[in-house]
């Protein structure tokens, strides 16, 4: 009993902590130079707390109840979902989500419940124009301060016959664990194309981190270092990621983010700079991101290209 009282107690804090949209996300980074997450913005982050881990760990999902989310990307288009109980469970149900493989007419299925341990798993399913296909099974688990989860790429193709027709197989596998105030995560990632029937060479990526959560006075100060290293091209980066956010006034919510690798080989390294805004409306957050760009802060293309609307109850 008192195991079952912990673990709602954390998971309480872990839903009142968390946010979610890809203007958050393109805001705070993932802490992994976007080696396993990717630079969309919609698969969550390794160093903060984020619904959208889900997507990576679909045992996170047992810390959302009722919650739903609409959201325009300036270049994916729209996308939305929600998340709900049912009965011992929660289902969560995502349709066009940018940043899979294939990224478009994307579903996302995600289901979870606490059966000794919270436990999550995930189907990921794509079908584009020329009948390219994506399937992609996940699990997760969050077993005391672990975090682990595996990801399977079970279908990827390019719906070309003959000398056209492309494949890929993949699978990740990570954790990340709570150590007081850090978050130490791993992560490995493999994939192999085939090519008109040619199996090429397993490209890796593969890294740890480390992130921390704390506060400058009434600022929030999310920050992270890590290390990843991909073996085609003997690429390494060394990305830091910094993250500010403070309440401008009980409605407003403004934060900024920075991104730098501090060591790049085989790689041009990148320096970016975003800063984004919440506009809380009762139930409501309506998030938006502006970033920056050769010609300086974009404002129309970004700020109205990159909202997300949450409502959670």
């Amino acid at each position: 009993m008192t195991k079952k009282i912990v673990a709602v107690l954390a998971l309480s804090l872990v839903s009142v902590s968390a946010f979610a949209s890809q203007a958050k996300n393109l805001v705070t980074g993932t802490g992994d130079a976007g080696s396993i997450l990717g630079g969309s913005g919609m698969n969550g982050s390794f160093y903060t707390s984020d619904e959208y881990n889900l997507f990576w760990n679909p045992a996170f999902i047992n810390g959302m109840k009722s919650w739903a989310i609409m959201e325009n990307d300036s270049t994916g288009g729209p996308s939305g979902g929600f998340v709900t109980g049912m009965g011992a469970y929660n289902l969560g149900v995502f349709l066009n989500r940018p940043g899979t493989t294939n990224g478009s007419r994307a579903i996302d299925l995600v289901l979870g419940g606490d059966k000794g341990m919270n436990w999550g798993a995930a189907l990921t399913r794509t079908l584009s124009e020329g009948e390219a296909t994506t399937t992609v099974l996940k699990v997760g688990a969050m077993v005391g301060e672990f975090e682990p989860f595996l990801h399977y790429t079970l279908n990827d193709s390019n719906g070309a016959s003959g000398a056209a027709e492309n494949s890929n197989a993949g699978m990740t596998i990570g954790t990340r664990y709570h150590w007081g105030d850090w978050t130490p995560y791993a992560a490995y990632k493999t994939t192999t194309a085939t090519v008109a029937g040619t199996e090429g060479d397993a490209v890796t990526n593969m890294g740890l981190g480390f992130g921390r959560s704390g506060k400058m006075g009434d600022v929030s100060v999310d920050y992270a270092i890590s290390y990843w290293r991909q073996n085609s091209g003997d690429i390494s980066v060394l990305p830091l990621n910094m993250t500010f956010s403070g309440a401008a006034s009980s409605w407003l919510t403004l934060r900024g983010g920075f991104s730098h690798d501090i060591m790049a080989r085989g790689t041009a390294g990148a320096t970016t700079t975003r800063v984004g805004a919440s506009v809380n409306m009762g139930k409501a957050d309506l998030d938006m991101a502006v970033a920056n760009t050769a010609d300086g802060m974009t404002l129309g293309g970004e700020v109205l290209g990159n909202l997300g609307l949450t409502y959670r109850m």
